[in-house]
């Protein structure tokens, strides 16, 4: 029997070297919904990897396998793994993903950069054939609720942003801004919520840096920096002195080598690398002169109401267990559509063969009115033979049971 399965870990069950370990690039995403869909263990998948979290949605009768398979393709211990995660299937799952498209499982709570994540995900499945009715159904109910969430409760009024937090972390870290610069590395859609928190911070000069330049310039003009080609790093990385990361890359692109030029000067140098897996190598921590932030280093600066939260999270919640309801109700129609398909079935051809022979009595002349009693007759029997047979061959509490489903379904009186 298939099961609705949501596996994975994130920042509260798993540290950032073990999320590092089985996050998933975008690039990475499409041969492993490839390899789930060819190895016949899955109907149906997609894969939500984000820097706080890699959690895995799929309909699938052994999710075993499914764990096993995705360790194998990332190359980590299954054994350790699964002490860093969780798996809830069904309602639970169903319930988990609404709570994460709302914001109330992120680092910072009501953040709106999941959502995009979460519709880029089921995207990424439905481009490969990896995704049906069931996932698309709560996918959709999902994006319902998190619609209703952000629109009813104060959520969003009390979420500090990813942003604001990385702006709070330069003006900590980095002394007289004005004479610094700050090189952006990415233009994804992190890099639109980082960016324009630095609009208004004064600094000597902003440069944002991309695989794809065009695709920086919009950000660029809101933040009033220049653009460069990712090619020119090496050339330009060493002038600056706050570098912010958010790349989509599977190689490391800052370590001691390009940086070499600010190493031996010992200039002070900070680096926010949010990206997932990590774009600067980890090793520069040892290096007294560089201070590197990753997304958890993010959360400790990150403060919110706590008296707010629990009041917009408590209002969350009853919007979230409304749509469970919701979803209960859809559930419970997908499971009898099957059965009322059968009965139409079946009735559709009971009627053409009742029919069929009405037409042939009147091709052979009968009179019309002992067609149509006729026609009635046998319909009524063939109709009511089968239940009236299989109620009648049973006995004890089956019968009982069989005879209170009767009256049920045919609303008898007797």
């Amino acid at each position: 029997m298939y099961q609705t399965f949501i596996f994975g870990l994130n920042y509260e069950t798993a540290d950032f070297e073990i999320r590092e370990k089985l996050a998933f690039s975008r690039d990475e995403i499409p041969p492993a919904l490839e390899r789930l869909k060819s190895s016949g263990i899955i109907k149906e998948a997609f894969i939500l990897s984000t820097c706080n979290r890699t959690e895995v949605y799929c309909t699938t009768q052994d999710i075993n396998c499914v764990i096993n398979l995705i360790c194998d393709i990332q190359n980590v211990c299954p054994r350790t793994v699964r002490k860093h995660s969780y798996i809830h299937s069904d309602e639970e799952c169903v319930n988990h993903l609404f709570r994460v498209a709302s914001g109330l499982e992120s680092m910072v709570l009501g953040e709106t950069e999941i959502v995009a994540q979460t519709k880029d995900a089921v995207s990424l499945a439905k481009e490969h054939d990896c995704i049906g009715s069931t996932l698309m159904a709560i996918f959709q109910m999902a994006m319902e609720v998190e619609k209703d969430v952000r629109n009813v409760t104060e959520i969003n009024n009390i979420a500090i942003s990813i942003g604001s937090a990385a702006c709070n972390l330069v003006a900590v870290n980095v002394e007289d801004i004005a004479r610094q610069k700050i090189l952006f590395i990415g233009a994804g859609n992190m890099m639109k919520q980082i960016a324009p928190y630095f609009a208004n911070v004064r600094c000597d000069k902003k440069t944002i840096i991309n695989r794809t330049p065009g695709h920086a310039q919009p950000i660029a003009d809101k933040i009033g920096a220049d653009v460069s080609n990712i090619r020119d790093l090496p050339n330009l990385v060493n002038e600056y002195s706050v570098i912010i990361a958010s790349y989509n890359s599977d190689e490391i692109l800052l370590n001691n080598d390009i940086l070499q030029k600010s190493i031996s000067e010992e200039k002070k140098l900070l680096i926010i690398d949010l990206s997932m897996p990590l774009v600067s190598d980890i090793g520069l921590r040892k290096n007294s002169s560089i201070t590197m932030l990753t997304i958890d280093d993010i959360a400790k600066i990150v403060d919110v109401g706590v008296n707010k939260r629990k009041i917009a999270a408590a209002h969350a919640e009853s919007i979230i267990n409304a749509k469970l309801a919701h979803y209960r109700n859809w559930l419970n129609k997908k499971e009898v559509t099957p059965i009322i398909k059968a009965l139409r079935d079946n009735g559709e051809n009971i009627r053409q063969e009742v029919l069929a022979g009405a037409k042939r009595q009147l091709q052979n002349g009968e009179a019309v009115e002992d067609v149509l009693d006729s026609l009635s007759i046998k319909l009524t029997n063939k109709f009511l033979h089968a239940p009236t047979v299989n109620l009648c061959a049973t006995n004890g509490k089956l019968q009982s049971d069989l005879s209170d489903l009767a009256k049920f379904l045919y609303d008898l009186e007797l």
